[in-house]
């Protein structure tokens, strides 16, 4: 059963406009438009000048363990441009990045990779500073 998501109501303006560009563009795989574009359809919208996010949000930090393994990772959700794996730094249009937004700490969530679905647990999150 999938768990109720929260979006803030800049991230929802700002990742809607990303999926028309990009789908306008054909630059991203549209899976992977898809899956991003559907979580955002069925979060629930947040007015983060009213209430303080306390789930992932665009450039939030935050630390998973992957179930397989047991490894822990460090990840930042950024938007595409930003986007370079080797500094943690992931796009929100990656199935990972994707699959991150708007969940809280404690949630484990479950998204496709190149080899098969991965199931991830979110240990902690960092907001960034200019979150009211």
């Amino acid at each position: 059963m999938e768990s109720n998501i929260n979006i803030t109501e800049s991230d929802y303006i700002k990742l809607c406009d990303l999926v028309r560009a990009e789908k306008m563009a054909h630059t991203t795989e549209m899976n992977n438009l898809n899956y991003l574009g559907s979580e955002i359809k069925r979060a629930k919208r947040i007015d983060e000048r009213k209430e303080r996010p306390d789930f992932i949000i665009m450039n939030s930090q935050v630390e998973v363990i992957d179930l397989d393994t047991n490894r822990e990772m460090k990840v930042k959700l950024v938007y595409p441009r930003e986007a370079d794996f080797r500094k943690g730094n992931i796009s929100v249009l990656s199935m990972l990045g994707s699959a991150l937004l708007g969940y809280k700490t404690g949630n484990v969530i479950s998204f496709q990779a190149p080899r098969g679905v991965k199931k991830v647990k979110i240990k902690n999150i960092t907001l960034p500073e200019q979150v009211h």
